[in-house]
């Protein structure tokens, strides 16, 4: 088995999940420093610079430069295109793609949202998880997490759901919501962590290299 692509709505539980499955199976969880490492050895970034996005940090509706092309990009500058507000998402996306890609190749990975089910989707040896909940369920997660109330849980929610919608069919052209993206959906109302972990474990030993 070499990677397990998680695609988690937001209070549901996914990312607790993703940590005990890695720990589980001795995989290693693409975090900001692996990131930020696998870019470096390949040269897409210098030692110790980073870019990530993840989908639901995705601006729905926002400014883009589309057809640009990416080599060797300075996260600084990305950065300051951040603050022009000009084109940043398309470059970032470009990049995380491509660490994505290196992340695969290295093998024994979880990797949490980024698109991981639009840029690994053909990809032998990749077993693709989504993670969901009841919007109660979700809301009251988010008010314990957050120390927030009520109505600004349901926001958190909405915007989220929106923003990774909106990210998957702008980069990749599909519907995160569509089964077919996935070969195990799991839902955690039905499901503690620890089962929902056990039942994902089960499955990657199951998925061999070749389709």
């Amino acid at each position: 088995m070499a990677v397990i692509s998680f695609s988690r709505q937001v209070g549901s539980g996914g990312h607790e999940i993703a940590q005990l499955v890695s720990e589980r199976l001795g995989y290693q969880l693409l975090d900001r420093a692996l990131m930020s490492k696998l870019g470096a050895e390949a040269g897409i970034l210098t030692e110790g610079q980073l870019v990530d996005l993840s989908a639901e940090r995705h601006h729905v509706g926002g400014p883009f430069e589309r057809g640009t092309s990416m080599g060797t990009w300075n996260v600084l500058d990305i950065r300051a295109y951040e603050a022009s507000g000009l084109g940043a998402e398309d470059r970032s996306a470009e990049v995380v793609s491509k660490i994505l890609l290196l992340a695969y190749e290295k093998g024994n990975i979880v990797v949490e949202g980024r698109g991981s089910q639009g840029v690994l989707r053909d990809k032998p040896g990749v077993l693709h998880v989504r993670v969901v909940a009841p919007i109660e369920q979700r809301v009251g997660y988010l008010m314990k997490r957050d120390g927030i109330i009520d109505i600004d849980a349901r926001r958190k929610v909405k915007e989220a759901d929106a923003a990774q919608t909106d990210y998957i069919r702008r980069y990749f052209g599909g519907d995160i919501s569509d089964p077919m993206l996935y070969d195990l959906i799991i839902n955690t109302a039905k499901l503690t962590v620890e089962a929902a972990a056990d039942a994902i474990c089960n499955a990657a030993r199951l998925v061999t290299p070749e389709r």
